[in-house]
């Protein structure tokens, strides 16, 4: 598609489906703008049903003219496992963050039951034990 100008959309992510077949995803100006964009695509273009037929995803790009030429592979991209890849990573993060949360809480726990009362000349009553 290219043909000099700027803005031309000369990618594309493309998903093969068993036993043959094949989905548009999205397509943009470079290839990290199509690595950026085709997981939020699965969960628009790909039903259901169809997810479990995709063999692959391949990354192309437009070599010729603007007028005539042909999509080349340039290489496999992976096959997202949900429905939406922000929506999955969202809830990774979320998931994440709880689980450190528990983790810390856990350990300043355990640490205030390793500490034995002792007095102290500014009045806690806690000292943490020597490993």
């Amino acid at each position: 598609m290219s043909s000099g100008t700027s803005g031309a959309q000369d990618w594309r992510a493309v998903a093969c489906l068993a036993p043959n077949g094949e989905r548009l995803l999205c397509v943009g100006e470079s290839s990290s703008q199509v690595r950026a964009a085709y997981a939020g695509a699965w969960g628009e273009v790909i039903r259901d049903e169809d997810r479990p037929t995709v063999r692959a995803i391949s990354l192309q790009r437009w070599a010729g003219q603007f007028w005539s030429g042909q999509w080349e592979h340039q290489q496999y991209l992976a096959v997202p496992t949900t429905r939406s890849s922000k929506g999955s990573l969202n809830e990774a993060s979320e998931a994440e963050a709880d689980a450190e949360a528990e983790a810390e809480a856990e350990s300043e726990s355990e640490s205030e039951a390793e500490a034995e009362p002792v007095d102290t000349s500014n009045g806690s009553k806690l000292k943490k034990k020597q490993a």
